[in-house]
């Protein structure tokens, strides 16, 4: 009788034992499955980005693409083991690593260039091309001016923008961030026709 009781209190915390461990993995929030995720992968394989999709049970990654998805994979098998944080499928991106820290930096001047047109009243309007900015073979700026290619002043006002660019990338803070890496500078209409190359 004893020994029977002992056997179904074992069953009870054993069953009780791992149904809060089920219970773990649901109470984990997206964003804590990612972090742990993250925190455990990233210091082996780089990772530029990474997002959870909770409804599909998909965590997709951006590595450099100089990391071997194999290992990754398993590697990410067993995070998600140890955590116990549920069955999720890794999604792996790979990226030309090079070209990643180029566009970081050329974004960076983008930002700059956006925050002086909003402050210069005579570079209000002008607008910043493609955030996915082309940086092979090298970096081009792509401008839309706030007029049309067949406005008379389109022309001028083209020229005015390009050489006030070209000033603003030649400042001291600018120059460090480019570091004499040569760049284009197109300028379009409104209506995407090409007005200053």
């Amino acid at each position: 009788m004893v020994r029977t009781k002992r056997v179904l209190m074992f069953l009870f915390i054993t069953t009780l034992l791992c149904a809060c461990q089920m219970n773990e993995s649901k109470q984990l929030s997206p964003t804590e499955k990612l972090d742990k995720v993250f925190t455990a992968l990233d210091k082996k394989y780089n990772i530029l980005t990474a997002t959870i999709d909770d409804k599909r049970n998909v965590i997709e990654v951006d590595i450099p693409n100089t990391k071997n998805e194999e290992d990754m994979q398993y590697d990410f098998k067993q995070v998600l083991q140890k955590h116990d944080i549920g069955n999720f499928t890794l999604k792996i991106n790979k990226k030309d690593f090079e070209k990643v820290k180029k566009q970081r930096k050329w974004r960076e001047v983008t930002s700059a260039l956006y925050y002086k047109f909003q402050e210069d009243d005579q570079l209000k309007g002008v607008l910043i091309g493609d955030y996915d900015m082309q940086v092979i073979p090298k970096p081009l700026i792509e401008l839309f001016i706030p007029f049309n290619s067949s406005d008379t002043s389109a022309q001028t006002y083209a020229a005015n923008v390009k050489t006030q660019v070209q000033e603003f990338l030649e400042t001291n803070k600018m120059k460090n961030l480019i570091k004499n890496e040569s760049y284009d500078i197109k300028i379009y209409s409104k209506d995407e026709h090409l007005i200053q190359s």
